[in-house]
């Protein structure tokens, strides 16, 4: 923004400091626009041309990470996107909301309306597994990472009530508390037809102390680590969607209960040899769809 456009001289000083040693730590962390500084600086006299000139263009290009969270066995010409709606106070204006563009015209949409969306497939690996009679799964999520994970869960609950015998599924689900549950309905009438068994962290409000104290998704992975370790023992596949942060978590559980597994039998590993093992079952039997 032209500093020369401000008629008060202080808002020209300021505006200096601003664009030297502070732009980093004051503007650019905190997200600050144009249109913020224009409310900070009413005496900027800036030309509407100007304005437009200086808005940074929308990406063009789609947004990949509204996952489908339903099985084509439920419904092959239906399908359910499970995705959050981002509302947060503004880093640059805590008394105002940030609103995701996507999420909230997703949110605004009416029955009836027609989008344009484009549907890419799953890695190859983030699939359920061909042998679902003898390979267990684990799913580890938090928050709409169940995405996936509740269109794995309907696909099995088709699968057994079409009179096919499956491997244990078990679920890990983390999210604030009660309100956050998604899908909580049919997930219990899931675990009920023995479609899977779900394991949750409340990070906020756990009134019914059904977490076991667990406050996120790998302390929960953690707490129920020896019923887990025999479903890998057994060959079982694990499945992580979710945050960035959730994925770094669940692979350093991973870790620390391989070296407490290894300890127990009086053996050990170097930290590369801990690393060779976890990139190689992730080739194998760890699969991931992790976002920002």
């Amino acid at each position: 923004m032209a500093i020369a456009e401000a008629a008060d001289e202080n808002d020209k000083a300021a505006l200096q400091r601003l664009a030297g040693d502070d732009y980093s730590t004051e503007i650019s962390a905190n997200r600050v626009s144009i249109l913020d500084l224009l409310d900070r600086f009413p005496t900027v006299d800036l030309p509407f041309s100007t304005f437009l000139t200086l808005l940074p263009p929308m990406r063009s290009f789609p947004s990949f990470y509204s996952s489908i969270s339903s099985s084509p066995l439920w419904n092959p010409n239906h399908v359910t996107l499970s995705y959050g709606v981002l509302s947060a106070p503004k880093l640059a204006d805590k008394f105002k909301v940030y609103e995701g563009v996507a999420s909230h015209y997703m949110s605004n949409l009416q029955v009836g309306d027609r989008i344009h969306v484009a549907v890419r497939p799953s890695h190859a690996s983030f699939h359920l597994p061909h042998d679902a009679e003898n390979m267990p799964v684990i799913f580890v999520a938090a928050g709409t990472g169940l995405a996936p994970f509740r269109g794995f869960v309907q696909e099995r609950a088709a699968q057994l009530g079409a009179g096919r015998k499956l491997a244990p599924a078990h679920l890990f689900f983390g999210c604030r508390g009660p309100a956050d549950d998604l899908y909580r309905e049919e997930l219990d009438r899931w675990q009920k037809l023995g479609a899977v068994e779900v394991h949750r962290a409340f990070s906020r409000q756990d009134p019914q102390n059904e977490t076991q104290g667990c406050r996120h998704v790998q302390d929960r992975l953690y707490h129920d680590r020896e019923s887990m370790k025999d479903l890998w023992q057994a060959g079982a596949r694990v499945y992580v969607c979710g945050s960035r942060q959730v994925g770094e978590g669940v692979k350093q559980v991973m870790l620390r209960i391989r070296r407490e597994t290894l300890a127990a039998a009086n053996k050990s590993e170097t930290e590369e040899e801990s690393d060779k093992w976890f990139t190689r079952i992730r080739n194998e039997r760890y699969a991931t769809d992790v976002f920002d």
